[in-house]
């Protein structure tokens, strides 16, 4: 088992990159290059193709088509795991009990090739939209990592995290307060009593 004082740091990764894809998401999108293709689709040109995507789009509507993601959760919960993989890495080997690197390395690409294959059966499977997959994804990870840690404390967070990425109107609102959170709960993990070198790593 490892030291409930050393999750802190995937607290803060999750939060860290929710706010890296709220960023991502806000910033502008390159303006379309007067006359160039885009407009061009836009206003029906290249022989009526912009009618061609508008009845494709009503089409995929139709068939009842799950919504994409807003936010990068794959890519973000990708690195997430990279990070805290190494973060318990370092950390465990700093403790004086290195883990073997065998079966770390293949837990650590079960866990990357875990987040595409459930977001894809949240898809197929459940119909749910993107980003509510993206939050019960990394809910998912938090709940791991309460198991491993046997904290109920991060059982709470997890339960916060879900309530709050799922139910915000919006799946930016949702990041930012979740992300909030994250922290918050970082910190009270830090505050829980003298930090020693294997916490920190």
């Amino acid at each position: 088992m490892g030291s409930s004082r050393r999750s802190w740091f995937p607290l803060a990764a999750l939060g860290f990159a929710l706010l890296v894809l709220v960023a991502a998401e806000l910033l502008p999108e390159d303006a379309p290059i007067e006359g160039g293709f885009v407009t061009h689709l836009g206003t029906g040109g290249l022989g009526g193709t912009g009618l061609a995507v508008e009845q494709l789009s009503v089409t995929a509507t139709a068939v009842g088509v799950v919504p994409s993601a807003r936010l990068g959760w794959l890519a973000g919960l990708a690195c997430v795991v990279l990070a805290v993989a190494g973060w318990y890495w370092v950390s465990l080997r700093r403790a004086g009990t290195p883990p073997r690197p065998v079966r770390f390395v293949l837990g650590t690409l079960g866990a990357l090739a875990a987040v595409p294959l459930l977001d894809l059966v949240g898809a197929l499977e459940l119909r749910l939209p993107g980003d509510v997959r993206g939050a019960l994804l990394a809910a998912l990870g938090l709940l791991v990592l309460a198991a491993y840690e046997r904290s109920w404390f991060l059982v709470a967070v997890t339960a916060v995290f879900a309530l709050v990425t799922v139910v915000f109107p919006t799946p930016l609102a949702g990041a930012l307060v979740a992300a909030a959170l994250l922290f918050a709960a970082a910190f009270v993990v830090l505050l829980r009593g003298p930090v020693t070198a294997a916490d920190t790593a």
